[in-house]
């Protein structure tokens, strides 16, 4: 293997091209719209994966098993990079309940919505059908429990969004360090150009995976100074919750509000700041509703093992591929232009 002086896949002029055209999408034509975005995606050919030494990675390396996250869950709590205008939030919601005939209508959806539902204990169903009970809801301070509320949906939109990671540079010092433990890991490389490493949609098991059914697809991050606004999308989660803590549908004038938006769970998770770009990061994104774990399977083009991976961890990482079906094997070294770069193990 030889690292050479690369490029990445795109330039910053193609990743402006892309972002902007995603972010131009209004979901009216989604066949049309994807078409448009993967005309503007210059793909490498392959992807690295960075793993520290753990049962967990062992076993998914054994398997061939790619687990998606949350987006709550990693290690940067800025992923993603959004912005959510909690002001203007917070006037939408006083200036729509500020008079009695907003409050009359809001008391009348919510009788629509209530009526007959079960479950839901009847004080609160009394208070927020009436009007008289939602002054009072208001008057006792929801207001600023509902701007607290606001403060906590960065977190959910986080967990609306499911990825795996990866990399476009199987070389990455930085990368090595921060997710390889320090070298003492594995990088997995992944060949975009070889269709037959992927399981996907190849097992009766595929049949009823939303993986399979809603294709999955990978696209690179896109790095800036300004976040993406998420406070429509805010509000979309808003509603969510909202139904699955009543257990009932949203009133018709509040669906309106709180309409889904299509592409926004992309172009929330496409974005992180500026100063992480030497990632050079590309995410398989969920476009569908997952129960965790959820995991693709496919089978690697090789293995690099880290340059201070313990013998031990070397052999359980060899032993490991060869049970996966990966061919390649590499060992990671310094060479004489104090680059990074790897050569195969023929004697494993």
């Amino acid at each position: 293997m030889i690292a050479e002086e690369r490029k990445t896949a795109m330039s910053h002029d193609e990743m402006q091209d892309y972002w902007q055209t995603l972010c131009s999408f209004s979901g009216e034509d989604i066949s049309h719209e994807i078409s448009q975005l993967m005309a503007k995606i210059h793909y490498p050919r392959f992807l690295y994966k960075y793993r520290a030494v753990n049962n967990n990675n062992l076993d998914a390396l054994r398997s061939n098993k790619l687990f998606f996250s949350k987006a709550s869950s990693y290690d940067d709590p800025f992923d993603t990079f959004l912005h959510i205008d909690v002001e203007k939030i917070r006037q939408e919601f006083v200036s729509n309940y500020s008079s009695t005939e907003a409050l009359a209508a809001l008391a009348n959806g919510m009788k629509e919505t209530f009526q007959n539902q079960p479950g839901i204990p009847q004080e609160f169903v009394q208070q927020v059908t009436s009007v008289e009970g939602l002054k009072q809801l208001f008057a006792s301070g929801i207001t600023n429990q509902f701007l607290s509320y606001l403060l906590t949906l960065r977190s959910k939109i986080q967990d609306e969004i499911l990825s795996i990671c990866f990399s476009e540079n199987g070389f990455n010092e930085t990368l090595w360090l921060k997710y390889a433990d320090m070298h003492r890991g594995f990088c997995l490389m992944y060949d975009l150009s070889d269709e037959a490493s992927s399981h996907c949609g190849k097992m009766d098991k595929c049949v009823n995976c939303g993986v399979y059914k809603y294709r999955t697809r990978v696209y690179p991050v896109y790095y800036s100074d300004t976040p993406h606004n998420a406070t429509d999308f805010a509000k979309f989660v808003m509603g969510q919750e909202l139904v699955q803590k009543l257990g009932a549908p949203l009133p018709e004038f509040l669906q309106r509000e709180f309409k889904p938006l299509p592409w926004e769970v992309e172009r929330n998770s496409l974005i992180k700041k500026e100063c992480h770009k030497y990632d050079e990061e590309w995410r398989m994104i969920a476009n569908c509703k997952m129960n965790l774990p959820a995991m693709i399977e496919c089978v690697p083009a090789g293995v690099i093992i880290g340059l201070r991976t313990f013998q031990v961890d070397k052999s359980l990482i060899i032993s490991m591929a060869k049970e996966a079906g990966i061919k390649n094997i590499y060992q990671s070294y310094i060479d004489e232009k104090n680059k990074l770069n790897a050569y195969l193990l023929t004697n494993v």
